[in-house]
């Protein structure tokens, strides 16, 4: 049966006799720990709940830094640093970020040692599973892809995708056209699957799931491999936020039944993202389902105010504060600018960004960029290298803005 919550209490070696932040003995954490690839977004969610953030992912950018207690771990030996990186923290409950739902068992080994708000190794097992995804999603009348273990009877036309069953960010993704480099071997039918490409519109759902039910509380639309942003083909690279109130009845409905999914049969707690494509005849079928909070979703912070870490830490039995919600209005749009060649970070560089930041932030104090590297950095050519953010009356209007700032931050960058 799924889980009534999402608080896991450790238990086995290490607990050191510590209690679920639920117990009332104890009351309500005064921190939280993050854990995974990129942290950033999500911890300025958390911090805006006015817990103490601690924090190690890869990159320990600048404003990461500002408001929290955090690493960086080196990244030939993700994901298995921040597990030891956890050990170095006070104690207390931790969540995670992407991409960990693709290491169940270090989640649950993390676990053992401090209570996790979010989702267990059991439920990630069961959304992370092609073939019983596929099938919960067509009890609900929901699409997915076709999906094989096995290349051998797949069209090398370029119809189907091989993907990493370890995926993460659209990286690794690539039309089937026939055995190759990493083709039909035993290692790749391992490692890869392949799915029937379905054409239309990526789009990403927020849910907030809690025992009593999901709620929609943002769709975005996905912005995948822009090439001005030097990023490969299928790469996630950016969003643009979508008032779920503003979307049609029956795409609501949709996604409504997606929801009654994640918080039924499938056991899922707190925010999940759901990646999905609204085809031509306007069907919604589902690509993936991300039991964690995903890169798009603070944008939601900026269209509402708040701080969706709130909902997803209540959801998961913690009691935070609350920030007031300001909404700032406007459609929110995002990019990830990556490097088109290495660029050394330095305090000149540094200052520039800075500046843009100041010139370009919103009146209501979100700036207008995030995940500033530190002075020093090397930033590997084809990496991420920065989020830019643009606000504006439509999603197209600002999708324009954010391209002509990402012309100018490249120039800023590529100037001696």
């Amino acid at each position: 049966m799924p889980p009534e919550h999402a608080i896991h209490p450790p238990s086995g070696p290490g607990t050191g006799g510590e209690t679920s932040p639920r117990d009332p003995a104890q009351g309500a954490p005064r921190s939280l720990l993050i854990l995974g690839a990129s942290v950033r977004a999500w911890a300025a969610s958390v911090s805006r709940t006015g817990l103490v953030v601690h924090a190690a992912d890869l990159f320990a950018d600048r404003d990461l830094l500002a408001i929290a207690a955090a690493v960086a771990i080196p990244s030939e030996r993700y994901p298995i640093a921040l597990a030891e990186a956890a050990e170095t923290f006070p104690s207390g409950p931790w969540c995670y970020t992407g991409a960990l739902e693709n290491h169940p068992g270090l989640v649950d080994a993390i676990t053992a040692a401090r209570p996790l708000a979010g989702n267990a190794g059991e439920a990630i097992r069961r959304v992370r599973s092609p073939r019983h995804l596929a099938e919960e999603l067509a009890g609900v009348g929901i699409g997915f892809p076709r999906t094989l273990d096995d290349a051998a009877a797949i069209p090398c036309d370029g119809s189907w995708l091989r993907k990493p069953r370890a995926s993460g960010g659209g990286q690794g993704i690539a039309p089937w056209t026939g055995p190759g480099v990493g083709g039909t071997t035993l290692h790749a039918r391992r490692d890869h699957v392949w799915q029937e490409r379905c054409p239309g519109l990526p789009v990403c759902g927020a849910f907030v799931v809690t025992n009593r039910g999901a709620r929609l509380v943002g769709a975005s639309r996905q912005l995948i491999g822009v090439t001005a942003w030097h990023a490969p083909p299928y790469a996630y690279c950016g969003s643009v936020d979508v008032d779920p109130q503003t979307l049609p009845d029956d795409l609501g409905a949709q996604w409504n039944r997606i929801g009654t999914l994640l918080a039924g049969t499938l056991g899922l707690r707190g925010v999940v993202g759901v990646d999905a494509i609204v085809t031509p005849s306007g069907r919604l079928v589902v690509v993936e389902v991300n039991p964690r909070p995903t890169s798009s979703m603070e944008l939601i912070d900026r269209r509402t105010g708040s701080a969706l870490a709130a909902d997803h830490l209540t959801a998961c039995g913690i009691v935070t504060g609350r920030c007031s919600p300001a909404p700032s209005g406007g459609r929110w749009a995002k990019g990830i600018l990556r490097a088109a060649s290495l660029i050394a970070i330095d305090d000149r560089l540094c200052d520039r960004l800075d500046g843009f930041n100041s010139a370009w932030s919103h009146e209501d104090g979100w700036p207008a960029i995030a995940d500033l590297p530190r002075s020093g950095t090397v930033v590997p050519s084809g990496s991420p290298c920065i989020s830019l953010f643009a606000v504006a009356d439509t999603g197209r209007e600002a999708r324009r803005l954010l391209d002509q700032r990402m012309e100018i931050v490249e120039e800023a960058i590529g100037r001696p």
